[in-house]
């Protein structure tokens, strides 16, 4: 059941972000409005919402961390193999920077660098749609579907209270 869950919420998550949130806004003739990253961040988001690599900060800014500096490489380096290479080792650097590690930012990096000729087309507007807004989308409609679903997301780690349920210290530590 859980996995028809998580399929389900992957497959409305993505065709609303397609058709409703980047479709519209988007120059369709490139081919880069639901990238194949989103794919990836759809899997976090909705097989494995309580993970810290599927959370919004780690899901949106990873991906638009990623997004900048594939945009960024792939304007300035033109052997291919380098292009990418450094596009996603510098995206894994950024992302651990910014505290926001999400594994599909290492894709997002990637795409740009492997696509040059669409990526000189959007520049950097590549960063902000189709990535963070798709990704931002996403979460949005993780959050609903986590709701309407009765699951929990985005997942909130509260201190956890002793084993007795209280907030008192252990013994051990109000004792010495």
């Amino acid at each position: 059941m859980e996995a028809l869950r998580a399929g389900l919420g992957a497959f409305l998550g993505l065709c609303l972000t397609g058709y409703l949130v980047l479709s519209p806004g988007i120059d369709l003739e490139s081919g880069l409005y639901l990238v194949a990253p989103l794919g990836a961040s759809a899997v976090l988001l909705f097989a494995v919402p309580n993970s810290p690599l599927a959370q919004p900060w780690s899901a949106v800014i990873g991906n638009t961390v990623a997004a900048l500096i594939g945009v960024a490489i792939s304007l300035t380096v033109h052997e291919p193999t380098l292009r990418i290479a450094l596009a996603v080792g510098l995206a894994i650097a950024g992302t651990f920077m910014v505290r926001a590690v999400h594994p599909p930012a290492g894709a997002v990096a990637m795409t740009a660098a492997m696509s040059p000729d669409a990526i000189e087309h959007l520049g950097f507007w590549f960063a902000l749609a189709p990535i963070a807004t798709g990704t931002a989308s996403l979460v949005l409609i993780a959050t609903a579907y986590a709701r309407l679903t009765g699951r929990r997301y985005p997942f909130r780690q509260f201190e956890q209270q002793n084993r007795h349920g209280t907030s008192d210290r252990v013994a051990v530590e109000r004792l010495g």
